[in-house]
């Protein structure tokens, strides 16, 4: 097979040997292309046109480019018939749909992007050949020396041919001066190989947990047990203790909890219900510690909290519990204090619904130390023994996060990768890490109100519903995983199982009432929202000036007017009504630290639903005004989702913890209409947006599922 032309296999780093992408790996050298290790059939001008688009993700490429590149000037072809060609046969290799590409877009008259996300090139360093300069008394170049590409020491490591006549006396000294060369060429290769360490020996992983379904958070203990939650088989989560060396766990008395610590005496600290509490791993009544409890960790010899606390929408970390040292504007995920208890890691994620963030080191006084840029996925945080480094799990796209490590001068550095999701939970004094391995996925399901059971409509690995039409036939949804790229893709969908319509990057957040405008925003730089049509026709842009960072937004039933909920430039969220031209936007009145995520707006615009300004409850807020009024039939417990033309609310019921119900209230009835979750629960968890049609007859919902097993890991450095 021909190999891909000069101008396209180099690269400032040097010679490229390969693109990986996917399951699939771009072999430059012999131009082939693999899709886990099998070779796929690839005509050679097709796959130089894969070439020049993997090579430039993200980039429109034009038809002109691809013509001048491929096929230059005096290239006799019939162009347009060519690359559509290579065009069929590239996607047909890829497996890749022209509706809804998950690698190659098109862009009508323009040309073609790569919207899979980054490509991981391999290059070699450009070998610079030299001919061995003659001999002594030489003055010509001489035939029976071969060149050879100067090695690391810098000599070029040509020798004379097998073949090469007895030297003369004149040449003696030359030959001479030739052995030296060659014998300080081996001492010095010598020495370098003394040099180099031991090969390191690979991680090996001992699995502690066998049954099916998720582990949330795991500690060690001192005496060599592990402590963990998890949610097995459908079940509600419960903490276990295991021996590091054995494959039966025992439960503990505590349920609905996520693991928090575990002491030097042998105590478990542990939240439940926003509740710090501890308890002896033996077993023996908790004794309540902190409350109010976002995230927290207790030190090694249980003397030292560090806690985060949620106070009218903001997050306060204190550190010990009761001082305060500093406030954080983005969603805190885990906080860990090192081993000295000098400095402080914190996790971050500045997008709502997502695990999109970056981690955070402070000293003891709240002085920032180091951070990371923001990473696509992020879950997992534990310091190494030595306080020097802490261990994260992230990734740059999709949720298959890697272990990696952030110094306190500021140095990432890739650790461990491995097939699958990643989450470090913990390290012992001695080395050994606490790793789960394992599959994410987020599933939308489906249902008509005479139907009895959900439809899957999932698409990719990460799909997240977030719209449905007013008639219930057309589902609005994004892909944030390995399928969605780093920018997220938006779709729409046909209730009835058809393929899905990318509609464009970006991340989705409803539809218009009449099906032709789409609201979106760029996960990666949210200044503005898009208004895309869904049709023919261009791309708008909304901002708020207020704003900072656009996170949220809906339609009213008017089309004309929207929400929008976002950040300023000091971290505050709120939530402001506008229209869709961006024009005249004024605040929404809501109590104080409160914001809007779900369209809850009457068909008139006057009225919204939110939560009671004492959390008792539901109420119905006046658009301009607020004057709360209680909602009759609603309770404590209930978050409402939508109202559909005739008025009637639409409830998440979550006060059954793990299992959610949709209800309906009308004129103070309340009518249970389904149990939102699907039949197999193993793994399930985290319900996320639920959206009612506004005829009432349908509605879509989305959930995470997500299936580990928890190792003990040594030998990673």
């Amino acid at each position: 097979m021909q190999r891909a032309s000069n101008s396209l296999n180099e690269t400032p780093e040097g010679r490229l040997l390969a693109l990986r992408f996917g399951p699939f790996e771009l072999d430059v050298r012999s131009g082939e292309l693999r899709r886990n290790g099998a070779t796929v059939r690839l005509q050679p001008q097709p796959l130089k046109v894969l070439l020049l688009l993997a090579g430039r993700p993200g980039d429109v490429v034009t038809r002109e480019e691809i013509q001048s590149e491929i096929w230059p000037a005096g290239t006799f072809v019939d162009f347009e018939q060519s690359l559509n060609f290579c065009i069929r046969q590239i996607r047909a290799a890829l497996r890749d749909d022209a509706n809804a590409p998950r690698f190659i877009e098109t862009l009508p008259r323009r040309g073609y992007r790569w919207v899979a996300g980054p490509v991981q090139p391999e290059t070699a360093p450009v070998v610079v050949h030299e001919w061995p300069r003659p001999l002594v008394g030489d003055a010509t170049p001489r035939p029976d020396v071969t060149p050879r590409p100067l090695d690391a020491s810098g000599a070029s490591g040509a020798l004379p041919a097998a073949t090469a006549p007895v030297a003369t006396r004149a040449s003696w000294p030359a030959f001479v001066a030739l052995a030296a060369l060659v014998i300080a060429a081996i001492a010095v290769f010598a020495l370098r190989e003394r040099a180099q360490p031991a090969a390191a020996t690979a991680p090996t992983f001992q699995r502690i947990t066998f049954r099916r379904g998720a582990v949330n958070t795991a500690r060690f203990a001192p005496d060599g047990q592990v402590v963990y939650s998890a949610a097995w088989e459908g079940a509600s989560r419960v903490l276990y203790a295991v021996g590091s060396n054995s494959r039966d766990s025992s439960a503990l008395e505590i349920k609905d909890a996520t693991v928090a610590g575990v002491s030097s005496t042998g105590d478990v600290a542990f939240i439940r219900a926003g509740l710090l509490a501890r308890a002896p791993i033996a077993g023996g009544p908790a004794k309540d510690m902190v409350s109010d409890v976002w995230t927290a960790d207790w030190s090694a010899d249980g003397k030292t909290l560090a806690v985060v606390r949620r106070e009218a929408g903001r997050f306060k970390l204190e550190y010990p519990a009761g001082r305060v040292l500093t406030e954080i504007s983005a969603r805190p995920g885990r906080v860990r204090i090192s081993p000295d208890g000098r400095h402080l890691a914190m996790t971050e994620h500045p997008v709502l619904q997502d695990d999109h963030g970056l981690v955070v080191i402070l000293d003891a006084k709240g002085k920032r130390v180091a951070a990371t840029t923001e990473w696509a996925s992020l879950d997992g945080l534990a310091w190494r023994p030595d306080g020097k480094e802490v261990f994260f799990t992230a990734s740059e796209r999709g949720a298959d996060n890697s272990l990696r490590g952030l110094t306190l001068d500021g140095r990432v550095r890739l650790v461990l990768s491995s097939t699958g999701r990643l989450v470090v939970h913990d390290v012992a004094p001695d080395g050994r890490v606490l790793l789960e391995r394992a599959t994410l996925r987020s599933e939308m399901m489906h249902r008509k109100a005479t139907d009895t059971e959900d439809r899957d409509l999932s698409w990719l690995d990460f799909s997240g519903a977030v719209a449905i039409s007013p008639k219930g036939d057309m589902v609005l949804f994004y892909e944030s995983g390995e399928g969605g790229g780093p920018e997220y893709s938006t779709y729409l969908r046909r209730c009835d199982g058809s393929p899905p319509v990318r509609v464009g990057p970006g991340r989705a957040l409803d539809l218009s009432p009449d099906g032709s405008l789409v609201l979106s925003v760029d996960i990666r730089n949210p200044v503005a929202l898009d208004l895309t049509p869904t049709g023919a026709g261009e791309i708008r842009k909304i901002k708020l000036p207020s704003l900072v960072a656009h996170e949220d937004a809906g339609f009213l039933a008017d089309g004309r007017r929207i929400f929008v909920t976002g950040r300023d430039d000091s971290g505050k969220r709120s939530t402001w009504l506008t229209d869709i031209e961006g024009k005249d936007p004024r605040v929404l009145p809501l109590p104080e630290g409160r914001i809007l995520q779900q369209n809850t707006f009457s068909n008139d615009g006057k009225h919204f639903i939110a939560s009671c300004p004492d959390g008792s409850g539901s109420c119905s807020y006046d658009s301009v005004k607020g004057e709360p009024t209680p909602v009759a039939g609603s309770q404590k417990g209930w978050a409402a989702v939508a109202i559909d033309t005739r008025g009637r609310i639409y409830y998440r019921d979550r006060k059954l913890g793990a299992i959610e119900k949709l209800v309906r209230v009308e004129a103070g009835r309340v009518t249970t209409l389904a149990e939102l979750g699907p039949r197999d629960r193993a793994g399930a968890f985290g319900l996320l947006d639920v959206s009612v049609a506004a005829n009432g007859e349908s509605w879509v919902y989305t959930f995470l599922r997500r299936l580990s097993e928890l190792h003990v890991v040594t030998g990673i450095r």
